[in-house]
């Protein structure tokens, strides 16, 4: 088998949580000045890290950012996610299937990420394997964050495969010389699509594709 280890991203690809996280994000930014759609929320930040984000928003915003924005978002969009977060489609017969190791490794924090996982009874799957940016102080697009994750579990770039589902995470890989599939569950991002990585829209198909791939 050409791969000895998958690292999932988790928000897009292990949990369908970014249409409820932009929609609360898209909401929360309103109150701030800036109205803008949930849709451009998940365009403009997708995947990418939370300071960037904040600092994008003070730019467009004639008041200072209040001091506990971030800690009010997390609130309610951890709230949002209790109530109505489900799993990627497939993607519990595939981690089932799978026939080699895989983590996690996330932008988000890792209470963020237990939650998800947990909300979702994934969490008992990946154990002592989830990777948080905030704890190797490494975000994506830095293609020092997958290598790094790949180090501490102790495989060679060469052997890795990782799953993402959008640009930063994409350019992360590349970048670090791993190979990458994309999970794209409806559209594909243009950059994406520019980048010819390969694309796929079936979470059940990937066990098969990983036993396929040359």
């Amino acid at each position: 088998m050409k791969y000895e280890l998958v690292i999932f991203d988790c928000d897009g690809v292990l949990v369908d949580s970014e249409g409820l996280s932009s929609q609360v994000f898209a909401e929360e930014i309103g109150k701030l000045g800036w109205q803008i759609s949930a849709r451009e929320v998940l365009q403009r930040f997708k995947g990418g890290k939370f300071a960037d984000a904040l600092a994008e928003i003070e730019a467009n915003i004639t008041e200072p950012m209040p001091p506990d924005f971030e800690q009010l978002l997390r609130r309610r969009t951890f709230a949002a996610f209790e109530q109505d977060l489900q799993p990627i489609p497939g993607i519990v017969q595939a981690l089932n299937a799978l026939p080699l190791p895989f983590c996690v490794a996330s932008n988000g924090p890792r209470n963020k990420i237990e939650l998800n996982l947990g909300i979702t009874h994934l969490l008992p799957l990946f154990s002592d394997r989830i990777f948080s940016a905030y704890e190797l102080e490494i975000w994506k697009p830095d293609p020092a964050f997958y290598l790094t994750v790949a180090e501490r579990l102790g495989y060679a770039k060469e052997a890795c495969l990782v799953i993402e589902d959008s640009y930063a995470g994409m350019q992360s890989a590349t970048g670090a010389g791993i190979d990458v599939w994309v999970y794209a569950k409806d559209e594909v991002d243009l950059d994406i699509e520019r980048a010819g990585v390969p694309v796929f829209s079936h979470m059940g198909e990937l066990p098969r594709l990983i036993q396929e791939a040359k």
